[in-house]
This record gives C-alpha cells, structure tokens and sequence, in this order.
C-alpha cells in the first residue's frame, strides 16, 4: 500500500513538472524574436545537418529547428485558417492522408506530408514577420554567404569530378546528406546523376534538384538584397553554379524567365523591368556561350591538366575529352533525356486509365513500373528501371489520386494570382517591383522543373523552406500590408 501510494505521488509530480515545463517552453520560445528564430530556420534549410538518428532514420536539424516556430502557429491559429493557401494544403495533406490507407509505402506517404506541414509553419510565421527586421539577421546574412560557398563549391566540382566523388563517398558527407543514402553511394547500391563527370551537385546527390535549388537561391539574392550591384553580383554566381550543374533543363527554364520578364516589360510599359529582363538575358547567353562552347571548355582543360600535371594538349590539335560533351553531343543527350521522359509519362497515361481517381497509392508506380520496363524490353525498347514520374501533376495523381490535382492546380492559381498583384502594385517601385519580380520567377522555376524532373510541389527538404519564404514575400507584396516587405 505504501510502496502504491509512493508511485502515485511520482507519477503525480512528474506530471505536474511535465505539464509545467510543456507551459513555459513555449513562453521561453517567444522570448526570441520571431525573425531570428526564422533567420535560424533558413540558414539550417541549407546545409540541414544530419545529426539526430531515430529508429533507424536520421533527421536533419533544420526539421527539427521548425518547432521554434509553433509559438505563432498556435497563437495566430484562427487568422492563418481563413488564409487560402493555408486552406488548399490542409485539403491536399487531408488527401494525402487518406491515400496512405491503400498506400504499400506509408513511410514516403508520412514523409510527403510532414515536409508540407513544415510548408505550412514557415509560412505562416514568415507572413508574420517583420521582413524589415528578418533582413537585417546575421543569421540571414550567413545564410547568402553559405549560398555563395555552396555555388563556389559546385563551380569546383564541375571543374574537378574526382573530388565531388570523393566528398561524397567521404563520412563528412553524412553531415549535409542523409547518411543511408551517403552510404549506399559508398558501397555502390545507389547511383544518381551528380557521380557523372558531366554532372555536379555540390552537397547534393542529385545535379538537375541542385540546378533548381541554386536557381531559386540567385532569383532570391535579386530580390532581398537592395544594392543593386551586390544583388546581381552574388546572383552571377550563381548561374555560373547552375550552369555548372549540367542540368538542361535549367538551362531551358531560364531562357524561358527571361523570355517572360520581356514580356512583363511589353506589357507594364517599364523601364525597370525591361532593364532587369536585359541583364538576366545578357548573364544567361554568357553562360550558355561559357559552358555551351567547345572554345572555353578547351582553355579550363589546359588549366585543369595544368593543376594534375597532364601534359596539355593544343585547342586545335584533339576534341574535347570524352568526360566532357561537346555543343552536338550536349544536344543528342538532351534529345534522350527528353525520350526516356516521353515513355516515362506513357507509363503514366496507362497508369491513369487503370485507376483515374484513387491513383496507386505512396510505392504504387515503383510496383507497376518494373513491369512496364519489363514489356518495353520485350518490344526491342531499353529503359532503365525505377525511374519516377518526372512531372509534379503526375507525381501527385500516382501517390494520392486525382483530387490532390485539383488541390495542385489550385494552389498554383492562387500563387499566379498574388504574384501578378504584388508585380502591379509594385511597378513604380524601383525594388519593390525587382522584388516582386525575382520571387515570382523562383516559385516558377520550381513548378516548371517540377513539370520535367522529380522536385514535386514544394520541393525537396532544402527547397521546401525556401519556398514558403518566397510565397509569403510575394503574400505581403500583394497586399502590401507590411512596407517593409520590400
């Protein structure tokens, strides 16, 4: 009786300490301005640390990080639901969920979901925010300088494959890349496009979500950094870094952006913008000529064999090296990229007539695409297993039916709409409007390299944050609630 009565009184105070501690954390939490908690937030998103192992699986410290933000969350529950982005990722999570009841990979499913609710929070709390304040964070300045390290970084490994392949099957890499994955490129079980010398990815795995993930960062050093000449500066950079990637289809994207960016010009009528349109459209021709021509590639491999004391060979005397593509065979990889896609998305419409509303449920495509290759194979045609959708629509119908489509389309309307707003609204304001502008083009390169690659909706675990950052910019531009937005 007495020992039972002892228990009772622990279990009694360790609850009332539980509770106690679960009241003050958040209080201890709001102590700290919301802009440095959100500037810490962003600076994680980019390396993301994998330190923290659970069960098996390992969670990257900028995931965690995402809980300082609950303060907000919690306190502005009420206003944030009545936001129609808030409300069309609620519906598309809610369908999602419901997927994972005929899903035979629940863990993808559990995965897709939790980065949408990070989505969700960093958003939320960033349209809180003074963005006045939040720019002014050492933390937000570490975060460009950490940008322009990682661009610098691929720019070396373009230059030098050996060691991209070194720093990738190395233990440091287990820092900045899920160390499954880190080790399964070690012991040879899983390859991705950044181990080929044609490639590049830095800190990533894989080059065309790195291309992505630097695209959006050099839109988004237009846009928040007010010194003109610093801002297209770091920017440079990093279409040099993107360039250095090998993904054709940045390269596409951009001319497409620039192309746009001269047709907002036409149409507003404005300097400003025309003149943002020309040097983005100088900066991306001088990169295609950079990395497009055999002429530069000749002078960085007589520095290169320089550097590995290689006897260099005369421009004239010998083509380029058979690890580095020439202009035409440049072109015939993108013509078999563009096939292998072509079959991918046939395997898809089949898919789709099979199960048009439920779609296959999280693992489902993975199962029926091995039979796909296996028929195409019987008919003479070579594709290599286990490949994905490489579209976000797609993507979305496969894992979670059609109705997290519609969810999709939405969404995307929704943004095309605050986006068209801030850009009118801002027009006569020399950064408001390049603001406006670069933050609606980041958003777009994500979707339109989601249409031709695997980045989804939001993106990769980098990209996510990234991109909640970037809506709730263009949120506050367009309703120009906060001057100091821009």
């Amino acid at each position: 009786m007495v020992r039972a009565a002892a228990v009772k009184s622990l279990v009694e105070r360790f609850y009332h300490q539980f509770n106690f501690a679960v009241e003050r954390i958040p209080l201890m939490i709001s102590l700290i301005s919301l802009e440095s908690r959100l500037g810490l937030v962003l600076l994680l998103s980019l390396p993301q640390v994998f330190i923290i192992e659970a069960m098996g699986m390992w969670l990257p410290l900028a995931l965690v990080s995402v809980a300082l933000l609950f303060p907000e969350l919690i306190l502005h529950m009420k206003a944030l639901a009545k936001d129609r982005a808030v409300l069309l990722l609620v519906g598309l999570v809610m369908t999602q969920c419901l997927s994972l009841v005929w899903s035979v990979d629940r863990a993808l499913g559990i995965k897709v979901i939790i980065y949408e609710a990070v989505f969700i929070v960093v958003f939320s709390a960033t349209k809180l925010c003074d963005w006045r304040k939040l720019k002014k964070q050492p933390t937000m300045w570490a975060f460009i300088f950490g940008s322009f390290l990682l661009a610098t970084f691929v720019i070396i490994c373009r230059a030098f494959p050996e060691l991209e392949n070194a720093f990738l099957i190395s233990e440091w890499s287990g820092i900045f890349i899920n160390p499954n994955v880190q080790h399964g490129l070690a012991d040879g079980s899983i390859r991705n496009n950044a181990l080929d010398p044609v490639k590049a990815g830095g800190i990533f795995v894989n080059a065309n979500v790195a291309s992505c993930y630097l695209g959006m960062l050099s839109l988004c050093a237009l846009a928040c950094i007010r010194r003109p000449r610093l801002a297209w500066g770091i920017s440079l950079v990093l279409l040099v870094a993107v360039f250095s990637t090998g993904s054709k289809t940045a390269t596409v994207i951009l001319i497409g952006l620039t192309i746009v960016y001269l047709v907002v010009a036409f149409v507003l009528k404005n300097i400003l913008a025309a003149r943002m349109a020309l040097v983005l459209g100088v900066m991306v021709a001088s990169m295609m000529m950079l990395f497009y021509s055999p002429i530069p590639q000749q002078f960085v491999d007589k520095i290169t064999s320089q550097e590995t004391g290689q006897a260099p060979t005369l421009p004239s005397a010998s083509p380029p090296p058979p690890d580095e593509p020439s202009p035409r065979e440049t072109l015939d990889n993108a013509e078999d990229s563009m096939n292998s896609r072509l079959l991918i998305w046939q395997y898809g419409l089949e898919a789709f007539e099979e199960k048009p509303l439920m779609g296959q449920g999280y693992g489902g495509w993975q199962q029926g695409f091995s039979g796909y290759v296996k028929r195409l194979r019987e008919e003479g045609i070579e594709l290599r297993d286990g490949f994905p959708p490489h579209n976000t629509f797609i993507y979305l119908w496969s894992q979670s039916g059609a109705l997290s489509v519609v969810f999709a389309v939405l969404l995307l309307w929704h943004w095309s709409g605050i986006s068209l707003s801030a850009i009118g609204k801002n027009r006569e304001r020399e950064h408001g409007l390049r603001m406006a502008l670069a933050l609606t083009g980041a958003w777009v390169w994500l979707t339109a390299h989601g249409m031709g690659d695997n980045t989804g909706l939001l993106g990769d675990a980098h990209q996510v944050t990234l991109l909640a950052f970037i809506i709730a910019g263009i949120d506050n531009l367009s309703e120009r609630k906060r001057a100091s937005a821009a």
